[in-house]
């Protein structure tokens, strides 16, 4: 007994020690994975943290080098005062020394005065700067005047220099902020026209009616469905949606007026602000180099998943795409109306393909399908003998009983008289024998007769449904060529809407 007694709490205390074991070992395992964890993050850490100091380092030799571009980096912040006390109609501070060479110190000398008052820039100051740099004095003014809401003094020829002529169908930074600046109000009708001849010259010959018609909803087909008129009938509700979508871009009101995003702010990524502010902040020729490092380098320390603000030399897009897309927003409606503008050309000869279409002569006999028949419908009535071959085919899945169609029944009733009777003389057990095969005859006879009643009232259905449906063709084919003169009528008034708002 005792022996049994120190057995049993041996094994207790080894099964007590297995799960001790199992729990130590779990942790062990979580611990480990939570190691692997916390190595591969410090890793991930301390790398973060190399490329950081050594961007630092660099950055720190480089700052070192623009200290010999003091003056420089004076003018720059001399200008973004001048703007911010412009746009505050407060009285912009002194201008510091000159830096040969640097457009921007004679640029930003030409609008220190600007008055509401004003009625034409220093030309001494303008010349200098157009001297040392056309572009981008050109540029500067056009965007510094719009986003002051002096868009008066922008002159043409500064906007020709600024936007230039778009390589391979595609617009750099500045060029599409001077596209949505012109768009927005900023340059005036004769700069936003200069744009929309730029921007058409790349574009010309595609198709833009599904770009404007998604600006619609969706329009609903009545009239008959006939497949000889299906494709007026579609004509004419792109016609109606094309116009729509029209009056909706070119006619909200918002674009009457310059949009209020130009003032100088906080701006949008392509907006006059945030394209002057990169063109000023870019400094002058010598130290563009490692300024754009300087940027470059300030994202690596601070990690920003961001792209550095690149040059206002960077191509955006394609001329088409960006297009595609102003025509289908609807929070942009000086982009969408400008982009319209552009288009307008193109798309006009679309909708004129859509009215002669959707104006095409009503046919004299269209073909309605009524299950697998076909059937020619005028409006006075149906083709005769497509109706009569229609009814005959119908009648056909219903044939008349007939001896040969009850051949099966007759037969089985005939076997059942031959077992009865001349079986029966034999043993009594043939007649009911016979009187089974009789009864079997009987049941197959009255199911034929039952499935041809249940035929012929099918039949009967049918060519009900089929004259039913004839004279609604016939009723619809009539109305449609009667409305012919209405949707003539229609079609012209949507045609000419559509040709108004894309004069």
């Amino acid at each position: 007994m005792s022996d049994w007694y120190t057995e049993r709490r041996q094994n207790q205390e080894l099964e007590e020690l297995r799960s001790e074991m199992s729990v130590a070992m779990s942790e062990a395992s979580s611990l480990r994975s939570r190691v692997s964890q916390l190595q591969g993050s410090l890793d991930s850490r301390l790398r973060q943290l190399t490329d950081a100091f050594d961007a630092f380092v660099e950055l720190s030799d480089i700052r070192y080098e623009l200290i010999g571009f003091a003056d420089a980096a004076e003018v720059r912040r001399h200008a973004g005062q001048v703007l911010t006390a412009l746009a505050s109609a407060k009285q912009p501070p002194a201008a510091g020394a000159d830096v040969p060479g640097y457009w921007l110190h004679p640029a930003v000398a030409a609008i220190h005065d600007l008055t509401p008052e004003t009625t034409e820039l220093p030309p001494g100051q303008l010349s200098q700067a157009m001297t040392l740099d056309e572009t981008r004095t050109a540029t500067f003014l056009c965007l510094a005047l719009a986003a002051l809401g002096r868009r008066d003094l922008v002159r043409t020829t500064w906007l020709e220099t600024a936007f230039g002529t778009p390589a391979d169908g595609k617009v750099t930074r500045v060029q599409r902020a001077l596209w949505s600046t012109g768009a927005r109000g900023g340059l005036g009708a004769d700069g936003l026209t200069l744009v929309v001849e730029r921007l058409r010259e790349h574009v010309k010959g595609l198709r833009w009616l599904e770009s404007v018609v998604s600006r619609a909803r969706p329009g609903t087909l009545t009239g008959p469905d006939f497949q000889e008129i299906a494709t007026a009938r579609n004509a004419r509700a792109r016609l109606s949606q094309l116009r729509a979508a029209v009056e909706t871009i070119a006619g909200h009101t918002a674009v009457r007026e310059p949009d209020s995003e130009l003032a100088y702010g906080e701006p949008d990524p392509d907006s006059a602000s945030a394209v002057l502010r990169m063109l000023i902040s870019e400094g002058s020729e010598p130290e563009r180099e490692p300024l754009a490092r300087v940027a470059e380098l300030r994202s690596r320390i601070t990690n920003s998943s961001a792209a550095s603000t690149g040059a206002i030399t960077d191509q955006v897009d394609t001329i088409e795409n960006l297009l595609r897309a102003d025509l289908r927003r609807d929070d942009e409606p000086h982009l969408s109306a400008t982009a319209l503008r552009v288009v307008a050309a193109d798309v006009l000869p679309e909708a004129e393909e859509l009215a002669r279409t959707a104006n095409a002569l009503t046919p004299t006999e269209v073909v309605c399908n009524y299950g697998r028949r076909q059937i020619t419908v005028r409006p006075d009535g149906p083709d005769a003998r497509s109706m009569a071959a229609a009814v005959d085919s119908i009648k056909a899945e219903a044939p008349p009983l007939t001896v040969r169609a009850l051949g099966g029944p007759i037969a089985i009733a005939a076997t059942g008289l031959v077992v009865g009777v001349g079986l029966g003389f034999v043993h009594w057990f043939w007649i009911v024998v016979g009187l089974a095969v009789l009864g079997i005859a009987a049941y197959r006879y009255s199911r034929a007769r039952t499935r041809a009643a249940q035929d012929r009232a099918d039949v009967a259905n049918q060519l009900v449904g089929l004259e039913e449906a004839t004279a609604e063709s016939v009723a619809a084919l009539a109305s449609y060529k009667a409305d012919a003169r209405d949707r003539e009528t229609a079609v012209t008034a949507d045609l000419d809407a559509i040709r108004k708002q894309l004069a």
